[in-house]
């Protein structure tokens, strides 16, 4: 499971390292994933690509997806299919505006960003949210498009130490393009998890739910 979403279970349950220990294992794609149908979806194509690698006599890479147990849904509306080694512009913007930023949000935090948005929106923001699926190979193709409408603006949001997190990853990679970036990233600051009813009150107590990110925006913006 992923970060606090264990959170009922106490700190040695809550996989705060979860990218930082996988990410950088040779051969080996790393998920956090949303909902369950993209879960299905996913997995499903990754048996697909190891079994058709097999047959070629080809090595295949191995994949980890990392599911959260709390704060995530079935399904989420108008955001099309799912593709293995894609990210998914949930919510897209026209851009234009001096005001505007590109929310990248692992696994359930994906829900929290929407939640930030739409307050967002209501001050005057506008927000695009992204959904970067695979961590550890930064799919730029699809995010680069969303940033330069929003003024290549970036806050990522992650329930994972920020040390060796899906921000530091996708920070790193944007560098290597040569383009600059305004990048703020959310996550653990080198604390131990603690215990919860709800990880939702550890998204709050880390300053990672809604109203952290609407802050951060507002900062960053």
């Amino acid at each position: 499971h992923a970060g606090f979403q264990d959170a009922a279970d106490g700190a040695s349950h809550q996989a705060l390292t979860y990218f930082s220990k996988t990410c950088s294992i040779p051969e080996v794609d790393v998920y956090s994933l949303t909902t369950s149908e993209e879960a299905a979806e996913l997995v499903g194509q990754a048996l697909d690509n190891f079994a058709e690698a097999r047959k070629a006599g080809k090595v295949p890479h191995s994949s980890i997806f990392f599911l959260g147990r709390e704060t995530f849904l079935p399904s989420l509306e108008a955001v099309g299919g799912y593709t293995l080694g894609k990210a998914q512009v949930v919510k897209d913007i026209e851009g234009g505006s001096d005001k505007a930023v590109t929310l990248v949000a692992a696994g359930p935090l994906l829900f929290q960003a929407l939640e930030a948005a739409e307050a967002l929106q209501a001050d005057g923001y506008q927000v695009a949210v992204v959904n970067p699926s695979v961590i550890n190979r930064p799919d730029l193709e699809t995010l680069l498009p969303v940033l330069e409408k929003t003024n290549r603006t970036l806050l990522t949001i992650e329930d994972h130490q920020v040390v060796g997190g899906m921000g530091s990853l996708l920070s790193q990679a944007l560098v290597q393009t040569g383009k600059a970036f305004k990048v703020k990233c959310l996550g653990v600051n080198e604390e131990f998890g603690r215990s919860a009813y709800k990880a939702n009150q550890l998204y709050a107590a880390h300053g990672l739910d809604a109203a952290a990110i609407v802050k951060a925006s507002k900062e960053l913006v």
